[in-house]
């Protein structure tokens, strides 16, 4: 009676561990797009956050109009430097955050505070940013955050309006 070969072999052949381990490299790459992709979303809650504390602080500072040096209003508010800095974006100012230029010499006028911009981030840092549609940095996984007027907080891959 003869046994089988297979039965008594202890050991994986080559090929067997070189499928299990393009398995295991195929499965760990599509959790590393994963992981990235999370921590990029984290990333643009943390500085939506903030943005939306500065609008809300905008908003108890100024109740007509934008001071021209709305960064040093701000930071009498709340001295949290880092407040003032998204992570991602430039980190040689004192803000890479800008207002909405429009509204600089008022506010009272505008008709629909839920589609006027009133913050978002600048490609530029620098002290009480002020800018326009051009200025728009789209810094979070190819869209950038507002804030509007009426004070809610929303991501956009599109520019929305500046003008009121």
């Amino acid at each position: 009676m003869r046994r089988l070969n297979w039965i008594r072999r202890k050991g994986f052949t080559l090929i067997e561990l070189l499928v299990v381990i393009s398995i295991i490299t195929v499965l760990a790459g599509m959790i590393l797009v994963v992981g990235v992709r999370s921590r990029g979303k984290a990333r643009a809650a943390f500085c939506m956050n903030q943005m939306r504390q500065i609008g809300m602080a905008l908003g108890m500072v100024s109740e007509r109009r934008v001071p021209w040096s709305w960064a040093d209003a701000i930071k009498e508010w709340n001295p949290h430097k880092p407040l003032l800095l998204c992570p991602d974006g430039p980190q040689d100012g004192v803000t890479n955050y800008g207002v909405n230029e429009y509204l600089i010499g008022g506010r009272a006028s505008v008709s629909d505070t839920g589609a006027t911009v009133l913050l978002y981030e600048s490609k530029r840092a620098g002290e009480s940013l002020q800018g326009n549609e051009a200025d728009v940095d789209m810094r979070h996984l190819g869209g950038s955050n507002f804030i509007f007027l009426d004070g809610h907080a929303k991501w956009s891959k599109e520019i929305p309006r500046f003008r009121p």
